[in-house]
């Protein structure tokens, strides 16, 4: 799209901006009241210990939930953040962090019908691995120091669990939503909004022959590449990006070209890397990005040269309708007013993130003079 004037290009930066918040503004929501959740209560549970131990029974956990979580990329930030500063390993973390957007039952469905069973089955195995040797490279050479961000979170309302003797019942859950949308939600939001604005940029100026032009060919090892930068800045919520595969493997792309997209697309995007890099660091947000691109890239290249060489899409259009319904049915979507509400509320969160930061820059001497 190239807006011919620059009230039409704030006009389509706003509506591309709304239609991200739309989109994933209900599952940032379902996240935020489960970190509060997860950062008052884990830290006195079974789970915390099960998840905090370096077998691979954490990173199991972290896999299976993750996997069954119908969630988006900028959805699960608040969840894994919470994960993190509850003091889960960073290798269950990130392993959480990478299944839950790139795979789950409705996006499985809805592979078989427009992708096909090769390529849905490459998906899976590649879903079901990744994610864990992701983990452990994170782990292994990410940062392990609370960032200046984290240590704030970590200390304001009581440290989380480490409070819970004091409080009980409602009032101990009144505290955990206070973490998730007064504490970690305006932090998240500041930078959130960066991200979202980035991400809008980028998805509205992109000419619309760009994409199927670069992405339809054959894909060489460097077209491969390109993909995954692409994926990257372009958000893609949950299965959103399968039609987009399929419209690209009809026009002629590689089957390596799909796995690479239908990775990067949906696990790495600007709000979410933006966002977590201030709470994990920003070492370990580069490990995390460089092994998926590293990880998918590898996987493309073997589909096209090894297990998949001349792959044809052959789509039988009633099948895929049969199971495009299936998958319909077992993907939960909120009410309109819920989502429109989802998507005030954390707008809200972003305008109050942008607004605390421009205001901690402001020189005392000056708000002094402006107050009241």
């Amino acid at each position: 799209m190239t807006p011919g004037s620059l009230p039409d290009a704030l006009h389509a930066l706003a509506l591309t901006g709304m239609s991200i918040l739309l989109d994933a503004g209900f599952w940032i929501v379902v996240s935020l009241v489960a970190a509060g959740l997860v950062y008052e209560y884990l830290g006195t549970s079974r789970l915390s210990g099960f998840m905090r131990h370096q077998g691979p029974g954490s990173l199991a956990g972290a896999l299976g939930t993750g996997a069954i979580l119908p969630m988006c990329s900028c959805g699960v930030i608040p969840l894994a953040v919470s994960l993190r500063l509850s003091g889960v390993r960073l290798a269950a973390v990130m392993t959480f962090t990478a299944a839950t957007p790139v795979i789950n039952p409705a996006a499985v469905l809805l592979s078989l019908a427009l992708l096909g069973p090769k390529i849905t089955l490459a998906y899976v195995l590649f879903g079901l691995t990744v994610p864990v040797l992701v983990g452990l490279v994170v782990e292994r050479y990410g940062t392990h120091r609370d960032t200046p961000v984290a240590a704030q979170l970590k200390s304001c309302c009581g440290g989380g669990a480490s409070g819970a003797g004091t409080l009980a019942g409602w009032p101990r859950f009144l505290r955990s939503m206070r973490w998730g949308f007064m504490e970690l939600g305006p932090t998240l939001g500041l930078y959130l909004a960066v991200g979202i604005a980035l991400a809008s940029v980028v998805m509205t100026f992109s000419p619309a022959h760009w994409i199927p032009e670069h992405l339809g060919a054959s894909a060489p090892l460097t077209s491969l590449l390109l993909v995954a930068l692409v994926g990257m800045i372009i958000y893609v919520c949950a299965v959103a990006h399968i039609p987009l595969v399929a419209a690209l493997l009809v026009a002629g792309a590689s089957p390596g070209v799909a796995i690479v997209f239908l990775v990067t697309g949906a696990v790495t995007n600007l709000p979410e890397l933006i966002a977590l890099q201030k709470i994990l660091g920003r070492r370990t947000i580069a490990v995390y990005v460089a092994s998926l691109v590293v990880a998918s890239i590898v996987a493309g290249w073997l589909l096209n040269l090894w297990l998949l060489p001349g792959f044809t899409p052959a789509l039988d259009p009633m099948d895929s309708l049969q199971w495009g319904d299936l998958a319909d049915r077992v993907t939960f979507i909120a009410p309109q007013s819920l989502t429109i509400a989802s998507a005030v509320l954390v707008g809200g969160l972003c305008v109050w993130g942008v607004g605390r930061w421009l205001l901690a820059r402001i020189p005392s001497r000056l708000r002094m003079r402006t107050a009241p």
